[in-house]
């Protein structure tokens, strides 16, 4: 997906040791303290896809896939943390993080391994009233390579995830809107519902060069006049565009999604094409189109797949090539996968 972070770190395990195999994740408490804290408690909604595991990595000589299992549950970790940071005298504030996504995955390349963790969470403040104020978020992730990455990978995750609570601590919330604690727990909903892509009626004609100009339906001043679909009517092979009088093909790879007759394309680099999004019931948008994967599919965690992360991560350019259904993500424009199509 052009101009869309599109990483699928997708692993299966052996067949002797699938279920067996775990490793432990356990947030590094900060040693500094927080003078100014104004929080004593954090509350967790934990609203990731797959809530059973942190991803996968590779143990051992020999990479052995395992999934990361927390022994001490992320809403104690996160517990633990603050307590940590806060210093005597700290304020009696709390705290609520929307946890969307919170996972490790490892490339295995032929010199070197590289590791990731992709944080995801929209961070609330509660206020007098009991409702909570919108106080930060974040949507990164770390990229560590070396010989061996798993402690390290591990580690720098840690300090992300404690590094933004610590940035936040401190800051007295002034920000206008404030939900109920039952609206938090649909705050997606809510969230994607401030963007004409997710509230408009209908959807505006146009190229659209980048997600964000997408998200916010303000096209590109290039009028497409015809495009060319694929034996698969729901891939648009080839646009043209007459602006200057006379038909002339378009670059497909030098835009994010058009969308054409009132329904979204969005651009597929694997597939060559602009592929057609459908928007289903859940107020999502969804398609099917090819991504890039690693060893077998058919047992992968959804919590071990990153996406739409800015920067780009590719698995690798051997990967082959598998068709999924994917769910567009709301806040970057990456793509979620949410099952494998079988051939």
């Amino acid at each position: 997906m052009k101009k869309t972070a599109l990483l699928f770190s997708l692993f299966s395990f052996s067949i002797l040791f699938s279920q067996a195999r775990t490793e432990d994740f356990q947030i590094s408490l900060p040693e500094k303290k927080v003078v100014k804290s104004l929080y004593k408690t954090i509350k967790v909604v934990d609203a990731r896809v797959d809530t059973t595991n942190l991803g996968i990595v590779q143990k051992g000589a020999f990479n052995t896939k395992a999934r990361v299992v927390p022994t001490v549950p992320i809403n104690t970790q996160l517990q633990n943390v603050l307590n940590s940071l806060n210093a005597s005298g700290s304020g009696d504030g709390e705290m609520l993080i929307y946890l969307k996504q919170l996972s490790f995955a490892e490339v295995t390349g032929a010199m070197s391994e590289k590791g990731y963790c992709y944080f995801q969470a929209f961070l609330f403040s509660k206020n007098g009233d009991g409702n909570y104020q919108p106080l930060n978020k974040i949507d990164s992730v770390i990229v560590h390579s070396s010989m061996d990455v798993t402690k390290a990978t591990m580690r720098k995750g840690s300090e992300m995830i404690a590094d933004f609570i610590s940035k936040n601590i401190g800051r007295q919330n002034t920000a206008p809107e404030a939900y109920t604690y039952s609206e938090v727990l649909n705050y997606d909903l809510i969230e994607k519902n401030k963007y004409p892509l997710y509230s408009a009626p209908q959807l505006t004609d146009g190229l659209y060069g980048d997600f964000r100009k997408f998200r916010s339906q303000t096209p590109l001043e290039i009028p497409v006049s015809t495009v060319k679909a694929a034996a698969d009517p729901s891939k648009l092979f080839k646009i043209y565009s007459n602006v200057s009088g006379k038909e002339k093909e378009l670059k497909k790879s030098d835009y994010y999604a058009l969308v054409y007759q009132g329904a979204p394309y969005l651009y597929s680099e694997l597939d060559y094409a602009f592929v057609k999004a459908t928007k289903r019931a859940d107020g999502d948008y969804y398609l099917t189109a090819k991504a890039q994967t690693t060893a077998k599919t058919s047992d992968v965690m959804l919590a071990s797949a990153f996406f739409g992360i800015i920067g780009g991560l590719i698995a690798s350019a051997s990967d082959a090539n598998a068709v999924f259904e994917m769910k567009l993500d709301y806040i970057n424009g990456g793509l979620v996968p949410v099952k494998e199509i079988k051939k």
